[in-house]
């Protein structure tokens, strides 16, 4: 699944623009990243990324070995977030789940932001942008690392317009026996049961489906 879909599928916070900046800026939209803190790439050259699970798990066993706190994933999630969603180190290396905590802090922190603005709602573009400002800020200081509202300000400015639709997303799954849970956000689906406009497009792909995906793909 690419990052646009991704996000579709997985984020729990309104400002996608953000999310994508946030999940394509340090990590490059690595699922296996793991920033080390303790590192100055201004004097040491950080060692190639990891690419697979083992890897990142090791990186990020480094990294900890070191008393720092590694901030793992797309999202750049610290291990106490995970914990505190009841997830595993590990699972900060699956795209959806990363996604997930990282944006439902965003959505805290969002609402931190409205609470001390005195709950006004943001009318217009200035305002729009000062709370963005605002929500930023907060999950970097969180990652206590202040330099991210700078980088994430530059992947926002120069960021690419590419809205994902709901095709792009696979939400929909045709097997009761795969995967399930709010990190997957799979449940079985007949094409009968969906909207018209999807039904019929899901239908022109895969007539003789009982179930298929929202890419009308047959599983």
């Amino acid at each position: 699944m690419d990052l646009p879909s991704i996000l579709l599928t997985c984020s729990l916070h309104f400002d996608d623009p953000l999310v994508r900046a946030l999940a394509e800026s340090n990590s490059h939209s690595n699922p296996y990243f793991v920033f080390d803190p303790s590192i100055d790439p201004t004097e040491v050259v950080p060692p190639a990324d990891p690419m697979t699970l083992d890897g990142a798990l090791a990186r990020a066993q480094e990294v900890s070995a070191k008393h720092a706190v590694p901030l793992l994933g797309l999202m750049e999630v610290p291990p106490a977030w995970m914990a505190a969603f009841g997830r595993e180190l590990g699972d900060a290396f699956d795209p959806c789940t990363n996604v997930a905590v990282g944006t439902a802090m965003l959505s805290q922190f969002d609402s931190e932001c409205a609470h001390e603005s005195g709950g006004r709602p943001s009318l217009g573009a200035r305002a729009a942008r000062g709370r963005r400002v605002c929500v930023l800020r907060k999950y970097a200081e969180a990652l206590h690392m202040p330099e991210l509202v700078t980088i994430v300000s530059l992947e926002l400015q120069f960021q690419r317009p590419g809205p994902p639709t709901a095709f792009d997303a696979p939400i929909f799954a045709a097997s009761s026996t795969g995967p399930w849970g709010p990190d997957r956000l799979f449940f079985p689906v007949s094409s009968s049961f969906l909207p018209p406009a999807v039904g019929v497009a899901l239908d022109a792909r895969a007539p003789d489906a009982r179930t298929v995906n929202m890419a009308g793909e047959r599983r």
